[in-house]
């Protein structure tokens, strides 16, 4: 493979005659190249908050991220989040998020994690939103025509904008159509005005929807006919209870859509799309294997080869930015990971190289990442991060954030609280009343 500049130039078995006195030549023998890999679906605001509750449910999320945490957040604390996740992102070979950013509270806040993902040198999607609870000032989504003119008037660049849509409406949807916004939101059972959106005519190719469990056949054909690109969400579904326990990725591919994975948040687990793999190619099998017990009609049990599809040129439908990433072809970005197979877990080396990368790679197996043809890592190391100072700073913006809620009060009582919260701090926000 050639790349020259931030492009992939050529693919073929012999390149020798394209290299020039300049090209850098590298052996990489001894590895499997992937593209980069695409998150369909984060919330990056929250890194600092990685584990801090390992076994919540969807209450306690919102409760611990939305309701004591979120409204004490300062726009610097909003960077660390963005910069944690997108260096953890790097390291772990996902080059490109779309930030589902729903913790916009200020026009500083905005700028704030714009900055910090441009600082971070991944490619990202950026769709901002207003937050779920607490007060705030940023005037959404008509401050996204603020942020369009600073910060993304040139189509050459490493980060998009759209709006996120925690609560998709008809009024929503319009601002977007006639401001020119595509958007991403949160689609699910618990959308109960999804005829009137359908109905509305405004559901477009411009719309990529998370989650997707519990929708109703005339949405998934809705979801069809439009376009639209959908991702599921392999651990945080069965993880927060967010009603089937199943993703609803054989209902996508049932309607011709090729979906895309995502991670939703590290609160209870961590960002790291080999395991998403891994654990989306087990329950679509499981639950082919059980639809063709029953006797419905076959269902194909996905292949490794399916589940690389899906975090790559499937994200890259969700990030729209299809035919521009998430495959290795000549035209492409060179958004780039490689797997060193050298491991004592990935010997003796299988023939299949799908199988190796999803059934037996870990995240200590990827040791180069190129992002827009530039190394973000490379022999195992990120580089141009300093990992102390900005491990230093999370865990500074993760102490004040505790600290600044226990003395706020702020909480939400549940009926069950969790046993393995970090510390006493978070165990006594959860049980105290407030929300």
């Amino acid at each position: 493979m050639l790349i020259v500049g931030d492009r992939i130039e050529a693919v073929a078995g012999d390149l020798s005659e394209a290299a020039g006195p300049s090209t850098i030549c590298v052996d990489m023998s001894d590895s499997i190249l992937l593209p980069g890999l695409v998150d369909s679906h984060v919330h990056a605001w929250e890194g600092q908050l990685r584990g801090i509750c390992p076994d919540a449910d969807f209450e306690n999320y919102l409760a611990l991220a939305h309701g004591a945490f979120g409204p004490r957040y300062r726009p610097e604390d909003i960077a660390v989040g963005q910069k944690i996740t997108a260096a953890h992102a790097l390291n772990a070979g996902i080059t490109t998020i779309v930030d589902n950013s729903h913790n916009s509270r200020t026009p500083q806040h905005c700028d704030a994690a714009v900055e910090a993902l441009q600082d971070a040198g991944i490619r990202a999607v950026f769709c901002v939103g207003a937050p779920l609870m607490g007060e705030h000032s940023c005037r959404l989504p008509a401050d996204a025509l603020r942020l369009r003119d600073e910060y993304f008037s040139s189509t050459d660049q490493l980060l998009t904008l759209r709006l996120f849509d925690i609560h998709p409406t008809v009024e929503s949807w319009t601002f977007a159509a006639d401001n020119e916004f595509d958007l991403c939101a949160e689609m699910g059972h618990w959308v109960t005005n999804l005829d009137e959106l359908i109905d509305s005519g405004l559901m477009s190719a411009g719309h990529t929807y998370n989650h997707c469990v519990g929708i109703s056949e005339r949405g998934w054909k809705a979801f069809s006919d439009n376009g639209v690109a959908v991702n599921v969400v392999p651990r945080s579904e069965p993880q927060f209870g967010l009603g089937e326990a199943f993703p609803s990725v054989i209902e996508a591919e049932q309607h011709g859509i090729g979906p895309g994975i995502s991670s939703d948040n590290e609160i209870a687990y961590g960002l790291d799309l080999l395991t998403e793999m891994r654990t989306l190619l087990y329950q679509q099998r499981q639950r082919a294997y059980e639809l063709s017990f029953a006797g419905h009609a076959s269902v194909r049990p996905w292949q490794p080869i399916d589940v690389i599809t899906a975090a790559t040129s499937g994200g890259a439908r969700n990030a729209g930015l299809d035919g521009i990433v998430g495959a290795i072809a000549p035209g492409f970005k060179a958004d780039l990971i490689s797997i060193d197979t050298n491991a004592f877990h990935l010997r003796p080396r299988a023939d299949d190289a799908a199988g190796t990368v999803v059934n037996f790679a870990a995240l200590t197996d990827i040791d180069v990442v190129f992002v827009d043809g530039n190394v973000r890592k490379w022999a195992h190391e990120l580089t141009d991060t300093d990992m102390g100072y900005l491990l230093a700073r999370a865990d500074e913006s993760r102490a004040y954030l505790i600290d600044q809620a226990q003395k706020a009060g702020a909480g939400a009582r549940l009926d069950r609280i969790s046993a393995n919260t970090e510390n006493a701090a978070v165990r006594n926000l959860l049980s105290q009343t407030g929300h």
